[in-house]
C-alpha cells in the first residue's frame, strides 16, 4: 500500500511489482512531476495518473480537470502487459508532459490508430522527447493513409496531413528508436516533424530506408546504428540542399552502400562531424556513378573505420576559390582495408587539420603525390599511421616541416578488422628514421608494433629537445635503447609487449636504470 497524503513527492519509481494495485480517490500527490512504472499492471498506471490534490467537492465539479495531476512532465513506462497502443488517457491527462520513454512492453504496436488522430490532435502542447526501446513488435509509430505520401498531391492536402499528426510529434525536438526489430518505416511525414533536432534510431533491423520526403529541414544530429537492412540514408536531391544536419553517425549497418544514393547529391554543405564505422558494404560515400566531389565548408571531423569495401574518397576540389574542407581539424581511416588513394584535396584544402590518422588501410601505398601533400599541414598537431608499406618513401613524407607537431605515432604492423589478426608489416630490424626527419616540436612519440625491431637508432632522439612523453609497445624483439642519448626533457617512459627491456629499465636494478633515474614516471611491462 501506498500512503495516502505525499505532499511533498516529486518523483515516483515503482519496479517490478505484478501485483501492485493503487485506489486512486485516496492518494494525494499534489507536488509529483515524475512518474516510472515498471512491470506493474496497465491499471496500476491509470490509477497512478489519476490521482488528484485533496480539493474539495465543488471546485472538482465546477472543474473536472482540476483532479489531475497536470504538473507532471516526464512519464517512463516499462513491461506493461496489454499495452498494444497508447491508452487515450495518457494524452488526455496530462497537459503538461514533455518526455515520454517506453520501454520493453513487448505488445506495443503502434502508439495510435488512425481514427484517433483528430482527438489527439490537440494534446500535450509541451511534448518535445519521446524514446521506444525494446518493443518488438512496434511497426509504426502512429498508422498513416495509404495515399499520404502521392507526389502529386495539393498543398492543402498536406496541410490537412500535417493538421492531422498528433501533437506527440508535431513539437517533437528528440526522437530515440531502439531495438524496435518490426519497425519497416518511419512516418511519411517525418519532414513535417518541424522542431525535430535530434533523431536516433538503434537496432531497428527491418528498417530499408528513410521516408523518401527526406528528414525536416530543422534536424541537427542523426545517429543510426545496428540497422541490418538500412540501404542509404538520403534518397532525393531536395533532401540534401534543404537540410542542415551537423551530425551523422552510422554504425553497424552492414547493407549500406552508400550515404547519398540520389544522382548529383553530395553530404550536407552544414555537416561538421561525420563518422561511419563497420559498415561492411559501403562503397562510396556519394553515388558511385556521378562526380565524386564533396563540397562542406564546415566539415570539421571526419572518421571513417573497418568499411571492408571503401575504395577512395570524394574529391575535395576548391569551390569559387574557397577551400571545401577549409574547416576540417580531424580526419580518422582506420581498418579501411580496400582503401586505394585519397585525393589530394582532402590535405590542399584542409589547412585546418590539427589530428590525421591513417591505420589498416593495407592498399593504402602512398598519401597523394608521393606523399608531399603532407607539407600542406601547417596546423596538423597529431599524426598517427603504419608506415610499414611505406618505408621505402618515409624520407620523401617531410615530418620536419610539420612545425605543429606535437604527437607522432608509428605503428609497424596494420590491423585489418576489429575481430581480425593484424598482418605483419614489412620492417625491418632497425627503426626506418632518425631524428632529422622528425620535427623539434615533438612532445609524445610513439612507437608501435614493429615485430621484427632489434634497435633503435642513436641518432633517434638527437632532434627531440621537447619530447616529453616515449612509449614503445609491441616490439618483442628489442633488446637495446639508446638511453645515453635520451632526451633531458622527458617525464615519461612506458615499454609494453617488450620483454627483452622490462629487466634492463627495472627500478633500482636494471642496467639502464643509472640513466632512467632521472624520469619521473618509468613504467615497463
Amino acid at each position: 500500500m501506498m500512503p495516502k497524503d505525499l505532499p511533498c513527492l516529486n518523483n515516483l519509481n515503482i519496479s517490478e511489482c505484478p501485483q501492485f494495485l493503487v485506489e486512486g480517490s485516496s492518494i494525494s500527490l499534489p507536488s509529483l512531476t515524475s512518474i516510472a512504472m515498471n512491470d506493474v499492471p496497465l491499471t496500476s498506471l491509470q490509477a497512478v495518473l489519476e490521482m488528484r490534490s485533496m480539493v474539495d467537492d465543488e471546485l472538482i465539479s465546477a472543474n473536472a480537470k482540476s483532479k489531475h495531476p497536470s504538473s507532471i512532465t516526464s512519464l517512463s513506462i516499462g513491461m506493461i502487459k496489454k499495452l498494444e497502443l497508447l491508452p487515450k488517457w495518457v494524452t488526455h491527462w496530462l497537459m503538461e508532459l514533455e518526455a515520454l520513454e517506453i520501454t520493453s512492453c513487448e505488445e506495443l504496436k503502434t502508439l495510435w490508430k488512425k481514427e484517433e488522430r483528430v482527438q489527439h490532435s490537440l494534446s500535450l502542447p509541451a511534448f518535445r522527447h519521446l524514446k521506444i526501446k525494446g518493443c518488438p513488435q512496434l511497426v509504426s509509430l502512429f498508422e498513416e493513409d495509404e495515399d499520404e505520401d502521392n507526389k502529386g498531391q495539393h498543398e492543402q492536402q498536406q496541410q490537412q496531413q500535417q493538421e492531422g499528426l498528433p501533437c506527440i510529434v508535431r513539437r517533437l525536438e528528440h526522437l530515440t528508436i531502439d531495438n524496435c526489430e518490426k519497425l519497416e518505416k518511419l512516418p511519411r511525414l517525418l519532414h513535417s516533424f518541424t522542431f525535430l533536432g535530434e533523431l536516433y534510431v538503434y537496432k531497428c533491423s527491418s528498417l530499408s530506408s528513410f521516408p523518401e520526403t527526406g528528414f525536416p529541414c530543422t534536424l541537427k544530429t542523426l545517429r543510426i546504428g545496428d540497422c541490418e537492412a538500412l540501404q542509404s540514408l538520403f534518397g532525393c536531391l531536395t533532401q540534401i540542399n534543404d537540410s542542415n544536419l551537423q551530425v551523422l553517425d552510422v554504425q553497424d549497418c552492414p547493407s549500406l552502400t552508400c550515404l547519398i544514393s540520389c544522382r548529383g547529391g553530395g553530404l550536407p554543405p552544414t555537416l561538421k562531424e561525420l563518422e561511419i564505422i563497420r559498415c561492411k558494404k559501403l562503397e562510396a560515400l556519394l553515388v558511385v556513378d556521378e562526380g565524386m566531389e564533396i563540397t562542406c565548408p564546415s566539415l570539421e571531423s571526419v572518421g571513417i573505420s573497418y568499411c571492408d569495401r571503401l575504395k577512395y574518397l570524394p574529391d575535395a576540389l576548391p569551390n569559387n576559390n574557397n577551400n571545401n574542407l577549409r574547416n576540417l581539424s580531424r580526419l580518422y581511416l582506420d581498418g579501411c582495408k580496400n582503401l586505394e588513394y585519397i585525393p589530394e584535396g582532402w590535405f590542399h584544402s584542409a589547412t585546418s587539420l590539427a589530428h590525421l590518422t591513417i591505420r589498416g588501410c593495407k592498399k593504402l601505398k602512398a598519401l597523394p603525390h608521393g606523399l608531399q601533400s603532407i607539407n600542406y599541414l601547417t596546423s596538423l598537431q597529431l599524426l598517427e599511421m603504419n608506415i610499414s608499406q611505406w618505408n621505402n618513401n618515409f624520407k620523401k613524407i617531410g615530418l620536419r616541416s610539420l612545425s605543429s607537431l606535437r604527437r607522432l605515432s608509428i605503428s609497424g604492423t596494420i590491423r585489418v578488422a576489429e575481430d581480425e589478426e593484424e598482418e605483419e608489416g614489412v620492417a625491418g630490424s632497425s627503426f626506418p628514421i632518425d631524428g632529422k626527419l622528425l620535427p623539434t616540436s615533438l612532445i609524445s612519440f610513439w612507437i608501435e608494433d614493429f615485430r621484427n625491431l632489434e634497435k633503435l637508432s642513436s641518432k633517434l632522439f638527437q632532434n627531440l629537445a621537447s619530447l616529453e612523453y616515449l612509449h614503445i609497445w609491441g616490439c618483442p624483439r628489442l633488446k637495446s635503447l639508446p638511453v645515453q642519448r635520451l632526451p633531458p626533457s622527458l617525464k615519461r617512459l612506458s615499454t609494453w609487449r617488450c620483454p627483452r627491456l622490462t629487466g634492463k629499465c627495472e627500478k633500482g636494478k636494471g642496467k639502464y636504470w643509472p640513466h632512467l633515474a632521472h624520469i619521473p614516471d618509468v613504467q615497463c611491462f
